[in-house]
């Protein structure tokens, strides 16, 4: 023992530098292996930030939208949207303000999707009919052919954030130069967010007079993928048809929560509030319809407890069950 007390007093030195070597060596190792977590952590958080700017109307490749028009004694009116998450899909959405302009162009189609502006005679022809952009939060518009110009820009459009919210226009297309003919006049549509990380979004919207002899509505349930159904955090449901009137739709309220914004939403017209659940846990909802503003309605619902219900998508069908044309009421 006293050997071993000599030899370390004779090499105390050296013994403190291998110990204090080891204890930098660890700590680096800590240190090198914290940055990665954080950094793991930080790229993690940010995948798919490039996703949280999206439209019902445009994408970042190139979207083509005809919305069929039912009643041609009125100018065609044509909602857009602009989201700060991944639309439909609400349960990510931008923390931050989301800064865009929107674009807006009008012109022909051709059948091979290249779009040529109007000029010359056609576009001071313009002048005389209805076609227009609004932004309806702001209240700003542009009627095309005004100043002999056919394009128009919303400059520092801005979506809020901590929370799914969206932007909305409104597209006026003249009655009276609406027909079946697929290349009728288009509205070129270009969303370009100040955020370089965010994609920019185009579409094309044309408006078609599609008459049609019968009339009713119905819903159903959007396509449940079986095999990646524990992925799901909610569902699609959609609501369309043809003719002016009331829709009751049904859902478990149990089970599902309803988007609030679908309920908030100021252009959304419904009769009455969302019913207490009746005994099977059932609620329902009656909308005011009419097709020639709107033909189609999609609403989120959302899981409320995957932990003590089951969400197969045969359980789901019965969360939300069809709505028939036996729920639609037209307007005498």
């Amino acid at each position: 023992m006293n050997k071993l007390t000599k030899a370390l007093k004779k090499h105390w030195i050296t013994l403190w530098l291998v110990v204090a070597a080891l204890s930098l060596a660890i700590v680096a190792a800590f240190a090198i292996y914290t940055r990665i977590t954080i950094a793991k952590r930080v790229i993690s958080t940010q995948a798919g930030v490039n996703s949280l700017f999206s439209s019902d109307h445009m994408n970042s490749t190139m979207m083509k939208v005809i919305e069929p028009m039912m009643n041609n004694s009125r100018d065609a009116e044509v909602p857009v949207y602009v989201f700060n998450y991944a639309y439909p899909k609400e349960s990510v959405y931008r923390e931050d303000e989301t800064e865009y302009e929107l674009s807006a162009s009008i012109g022909k189609l051709d059948l091979n999707d290249n779009f040529t502006p109007l000029s010359g005679d056609k576009l001071t022809a313009l002048g005389a009919m209805n076609y227009s952009i609004t932004h309806n939060t702001s209240g700003e518009s542009f009627k095309f052919g005004t100043g002999g110009s056919a394009s128009y820009t919303f400059k520092d459009r801005t979506i809020a954030g901590g929370a799914p919210n969206f932007d909305q226009f409104t597209l006026v297309f003249d009655k009276n130069e609406v027909s079946s003919s697929p290349n009728g006049y288009c509205m070129k549509l270009v969303a370009t967010p100040y955020n370089s990380d965010l994609p920019v979004l185009t579409g094309y919207v044309m408006v078609r007079y599609s008459k049609q002899a019968n009339t009713g509505w119905s819903g159903a349930l959007e396509e449940i993928d079986a095999d990646k159904e524990d992925d799901y955090d909610g569902y699609n449901y959609y609501l369309e048809g043809n003719g002016k009137g009331r829709l009751t739709f049904r859902w478990n309220a149990q089970k599902l929560a309803i988007n609030p914004d679908f309920l908030n939403n100021p252009n959304n017209s419904f009769s009455g509030t969302v019913s207490e659940p009746d005994a099977n846990g059932m609620s329902e909802l009656t909308i005011n319809v009419d097709s020639a503003n709107v033909n189609r309605y999609e609403i989120q619902f959302y899981k409320v407890d995957s932990k003590n219900y089951s969400y197969s998508h045969t359980d789901v069908e019965h969360y939300l069950p069809d709505t028939d044309p036996t729920d639609w009421v037209p307007d005498e």
